[in-house]
């Protein structure tokens, strides 16, 4: 999975550059999360901006990172995330769950 990590001042973007994420990114993308909360980073934002579809899986993979990162006192969010991505997670109720901007 090609993952671009860019370090801000008020948070850190993990950037998703793929048009298609099934979930078999998942060991990957925990170990990204998992390496950005080791450092300190108190808030994580998820660029979806080049993501066109979303499986399950891929699904499972973000709720994953968001429990992980929210029970490490963290904030958790996704921006960039288009209608087709958004429609998928408001069947799941994720959009309830989940903090979105539509940039970052």
């Amino acid at each position: 999975m090609e993952i671009n990590i860019n370090d801000r001042e008020d948070c850190t973007v993990i950037k998703l550059n793929k048009h298609s994420v099934f979930g078999t990114e998942g060991i990957v993308f925990q170990e990204t999360i998992q390496k950005t909360l080791d450092k300190g980073v108190n808030s994580i934002v998820i660029d979806m901006s080049m993501v066109e579809y979303i499986a399950s899986w891929g699904i499972g993979m973000l709720v994953h990172a968001f429990t992980t990162v929210t029970n490490r006192h963290a904030k958790f969010s996704l921006s960039g995330v288009n209608q087709n991505v958004l429609e998928i997670l408001s069947k799941v109720r994720l959009n309830r769950i989940f903090d979105f901007h539509e940039t970052i």
